[in-house]
């Protein structure tokens, strides 16, 4: 039994007590460092799909509406580039439509086009996004919504690509 306390005394959990605060600054900072070094090697290649994802081009078109079928400051619901991307067809003048993705760039809430105000609205923490260019107005998102490309052709409008918003 006194052998047991003995050794017990001395070793807990394989560390030596006697040698337990030999961890010095030095040799935390080499642990820390290499830590952080493997948890970046394990994500480096989850950061290249990420990016070659981002790169990749929608050549896909998607049909729309016919070009008037919307009345001026009515907006039009669809997917695009698929069913998991809700997007929003806004026409802003007799001319001139803007389609955006229509999930908040801070916190994906869902944005709603508030006719009166002809602003881009969500809700969840008062984002305000520009119709024009779907520029931040006010509010806590970090970016503009990712416009929706358009292209006019004789049989309607159609989505043709998206663009992702700069900072």
């Amino acid at each position: 039994m006194k052998k047991m306390e003995d050794f017990l005394k001395k070793q807990t959990f394989n560390i030596k007590r006697s040698k337990e605060l030999e961890l010095n600054r030095r040799g935390f900072i080499a642990s820390s460092l290499s830590l952080m070094g493997i948890l970046f090697l394990g994500s480096t290649p989850l950061l290249a799909l990420s990016k070659a994802k981002e790169e990749e081009s929608n050549d896909e078109e998607l049909y729309l509406v016919k070009e008037g079928e919307i009345a001026v400051g009515d907006s039009f619901s669809f997917h695009y580039p698929d069913e998991n991307d809700p997007a929003l067809l806004i026409r802003i003048s007799e001319k001139e439509y803007r389609a955006y993705n229509i999930k908040c760039t801070h916190l994906m809430c869902p944005v709603y086009w508030e006719k009166k105000t002809k602003q881009l609205t969500c809700p969840c923490h008062n984002g305000f996004f520009n119709v024009e260019d779907g520029s931040v107005i006010a509010g806590p998102p970090p970016r503009g919504l990712p416009t929706i490309e358009l292209e006019f052709k004789k049989d309607g409008i159609y989505a043709v690509g998206i663009t992702q918003a700069q900072h």
